[in-house]
């Protein structure tokens, strides 16, 4: 049996409780790291959820219409969940403000922790194609989830949790990826569950970036400082990106 995929995804659950463990000191700055979580969930679904779904969806020969419907399905569930779990009062100044419930944000981290599982499958099916592919997709998972710590404690927080329900949370997302490497040892997950699964996220976490995170750091912080913290956010996950694709392409 194979346990060099347990160890690398136990790295990167390492490196997801680090991320969170940052936002969560930081939660004095919520408001701009929701800005730079925005920048980070919307990079992620248009730069590497869906190119990987539409590589997969090619090779099994799902419709590609398919995706993007699912992508749109994955949109609208979150929208829904989040106006259902939400509501709009007046404030005390006669303020209109919006209140999120805490369920909002367990529904959104919990489709991170799936993601995170996903990653973890990513990881062990890597290693049964090639031992070498394997390590470069556990280099990416391990770069990329700590800002998937850091958006879960974000997010969890944002949404009215408390800080201990957000790490409860940030644990689940930390050993999902160590999960999915563990079912590689002893399920093969068919490949078509993935390319369902990864659009219905990436039009969440567009949802959740764009229209949730996003508009509520710009009501709450200043333009410019929440500008520039959105464009890290996305300028380091198309860092990422593209540095680990020349990578698999050496």
């Amino acid at each position: 049996m194979n346990f060099e995929p347990i160890v690398l995804a136990v790295v990167t659950c390492f490196s997801t409780l680090v991320g969170g463990s940052f936002a969560a000191r930081r939660r004095r700055n919520i408001g701009i790291l929701g800005a730079f979580a925005a920048g980070v969930l919307i990079t992620t679904s248009l730069l590497d959820l869906l190119p990987q779904t539409f590589k997969l969806a090619n090779s099994i020969n799902v419709v590609l219409d398919d995706v993007m419907a699912l992508t749109v399905v994955g949109f609208l569930f979150l929208y829904v969940i989040s106006r259902a779990v939400s509501a709009h009062v007046f404030t005390k100044d006669g303020e209109y403000t919006e209140v999120h419930h805490p369920l909002g944000g367990l529904f959104a981290t919990s489709e991170l922790s799936v993601h995170s599982f996903i990653d973890g499958l990513a990881i062990g099916f890597g290693f049964e194609a090639d031992i070498h592919i394997g390590i470069i997709i556990a280099i990416a998972v391990i770069c990329h989830d700590f800002t998937d710590g850091l958006s879960t404690v974000t997010v969890m927080l944002n949404s009215g949790n408390t800080l201990v329900n957000s790490l409860r949370m940030l644990f689940l997302d930390a050993v999902a990826p160590v999960l999915g490497a563990v079912v590689t040892l002893f399920i093969q997950v068919p490949q078509y569950y993935i390319v369902v699964l990864l659009p219905f996220f990436a039009g969440g976490f567009l949802y959740l970036g764009a229209s949730d995170l996003l508009p509520e750091a710009h009501e709450k912080n200043p333009q410019i400082l929440t500008v520039i913290s959105c464009v890290a956010g996305f300028i380091l996950i198309f860092v990422l990106t593209y540095l680990l694709s020349d990578v698999l392409a050496i």
